[in-house]
Order: structure tokens, then C-alpha cells, then sequence
């Protein structure tokens, strides 16, 4: 996987890349960069900040880092699923923790949207380290149109 891979819906990894990595203070001090961002599965980078340490002088990162990054792609997995992004609100994340992470390692998370029933989506992913080690493993749904944030209006107004 390489950042800008040909399989990105371009309209959608603009709005991932613009808004939710550049602007966003949580996403930009994990350093979260899309890799993919397709129908088919979204993928991106992410490097552990100290501030995730478990303990003060931990050298592993707490395991809520692995949930934060595992529910922003897999929501990232149902906006490029459904093509028009609507609110999405998480209603279930089931989250295997296979190895702890350590503070200031760069890792991948991929996601896929793998069903969609009505107002309910589905989304199974993983986060590995660079030698494709697995680290965490989850699945989720997310119920969409839950009256959340319009992200399309959002990704349109300015900033200031």
C-alpha cells in the first residue's frame, strides 16, 4: 500500500484527506494519512503519539489508540460504501487486541464495509504493524442517517 493508490474514489479521498485528517487535532497527532480510499476498503497510515502511553514511562501505547483508529476507518469504510456520505453514529465495535502497539510505531488500519441492511452497515478491519504483524483485529456496525453531523456540508465551508 502507498499513500494516493489507484483505487481511490477522488471525490471522497479529498474530503477524508481535507477534513477529517488536516483539520481534525485528534487525527493530526496521530498522523493519520489515507492510503486507499475506495467502495471496496479504505486504509490508512497512522504512527502512535507519545501521549497514548499506557503508563507514564510506558513503551506501549494504550489499547484505546487501536479503538480509536479501528472506529474512524471503519466509519471512513461505511461513507465509502454508501458514495454520499450521510451522519453515521457507531453502535456496536467488538475489538481483539492480538499485541500491544508501541508508542511512536507507524501502522496500518484497513477497513472494508462488507453489508449494508437498511440503516444499519457492517465492517470488519485490522491494524498491523509495517512487517504486516497483526496487532488488532475488529468488526462493527454503524447505524447511518442518525442525525449526526451533514460531513458533505461540512467538507464544503470555508475555514477560517
Amino acid at each position: 500500500m502507498s499513500p494516493g493508490n489507484h483505487g481511490d474514489s477522488p471525490a471522497l479521498a479529498d474530503m477524508v484527506r481535507s477534513y477529517l485528517f488536516g483539520d481534525h487535532p485528534l487525527f493530526a497527532s496521530l498522523q493519520m494519512e489515507p492510503s486507499k480510499v475506495a467502495a471496496d476498503e479504505v486504509s490508512i497510515f497512522a504512527t502512535i503519539p507519545a501521549c497514548f502511553s499506557h503508563q507514564r514511562d510506558d513503551a506501549f501505547a494504550h489499547p484505546g489508540a487501536y479503538t480509536i483508529i479501528l472506529d474512524t476507518v471503519f466509519g471512513l469504510a461505511v461513507f465509502a460504501k454508501i458514495e454520499h456520505p450521510k451522519s453515521i453514529a457507531t453502535i456496536n465495535l467488538k475489538t481483539e487486541y492480538l499485541r500491544p502497539i508501541e508508542v511512536g510505531a507507524r501502522v496500518i488500519c484497513t477497513a472494508e464495509c462488507h453489508f449494508i441492511s437498511r440503516n444499519i452497515a457492517r465492517t470488519r478491519g485490522e491494524i498491523v504493524d509495517y512487517d504486516g504483524r497483526p496487532l488488532a483485529s475488529a468488526t462493527g456496525a454503524f447505524m447511518i442517517g442518525s442525525g449526526g453531523p451533514d460531513f458533505v456540508r461540512l467538507a464544503e465551508e470555508p475555514r477560517s
